[in-house]
């Protein structure tokens, strides 16, 4: 009777039917799911970026990308440099640059991100010029904000010291173990290996874009959604962040059921009733 439940559950489970390309840019090759919309397909389309796990085949991603591809949005899900970090946050916004010219065809383009892929996807609209197609950004409970995250810096304190040490020596492109600190995914502290031209970009609180900045300036509308039993958001007060934004009449903070990871699907509703304001 349980093998038969596990196989009725697996038939009503959402299976992604993504096809697959790649994205080239100078350092760095992104694969990226394509989940076409159903039905009216609307004149605006969604990137969805992937936190620390598992990258852009998480399974919150995919569902969260089918879900909207079912409601009308053409939804692409591209593997970012910061999985296992390969390269730079200036990588990062060149091969978001490079797919939303190859797929944005004159639509209306909206960024999100789940955890890490949450300010990265807003680091995108306001630490880097984007494309004129870019309207706005989702950010879904956000994590390594690392000028508001004190676990992370003491984490990682030593390994930037040490990354701008090789820097300083000629060794930037050298490959090196660094640490890492993963508190939304419960992972806790890991290391990583990269090099320290690459580590410093997403860790060192001198030149890595600074959120609690950034969002003081922001021109272009954002949501920001939080799970109610996130502890992340409670501890660093995300509500008190997102009160610092800039005003602007599309922008939208809500709170749905769940935590950290959990929230991603239950905020499936709240991102599209936004998405709708564009159409």
């Amino acid at each position: 009777m349980k093998n038969l439940f596990s196989i009725i559950l697996l038939v009503l489970s959402p299976v992604t039917q993504a096809g697959t390309f790649e994205i080239s840019v100078p350092g760095y090759t992104a694969e990226v799911g394509e989940h076409k919309a159903e039905g009216n397909e609307h004149s605006l389309i969604v990137l969805s970026l992937h936190g620390k796990e598992k990258g852009r085949r998480h399974d919150g991603n995919l569902s969260f990308a089918d879900e909207l591809a079912a409601n009308g949005y053409t939804t692409y899900t591209p593997q970012m440099p910061w999985y296992e970090y390969k390269a730079p946050v200036s990588t990062a916004y060149a091969v978001l640059d490079a797919l939303i010219k190859k797929v944005a065809k004159g639509k209306k383009v909206v960024v999100t991100g789940h955890s890490q892929g949450a300010p990265f996807a807003f680091f995108y609209t306001t630490d880097h010029k984007p494309p004129r197609e870019v309207i706005g950004s989702v950010l879904l409970a956000p994590g390594h904000l690392i000028h508001r995250s004190y676990k992370i810096q003491r984490v990682t304190v030593e390994s930037v010291l040490r990354a701008k040490q090789l820097l300083a020596e000629g060794a930037g492109n050298q490959e090196q173990e660094f640490d890492d600190f993963n508190g939304g995914g419960r992972i806790g502290n890991k290391t990583i290996i990269t090099t320290p031209l690459i580590y410093l970009s997403y860790f060192d609180l001198d030149t890595t874009p600074n959120f609690l900045d950034l969002i003081t300036k922001a021109r272009l509308p954002l949501l920001w959604v939080d799970g109610k039993n996130d502890r992340l958001a409670k501890r660093m007060s995300y509500d008190e962040i997102y009160a610092s934004a800039r005003e602007h009449p599309q922008n939208h903070y809500t709170i749905v059921e769940g935590g950290h990871v959990s929230m991603w699907e239950n905020a499936v509703p709240a991102v599209i009733r936004w998405l709708n304001i564009f159409r």
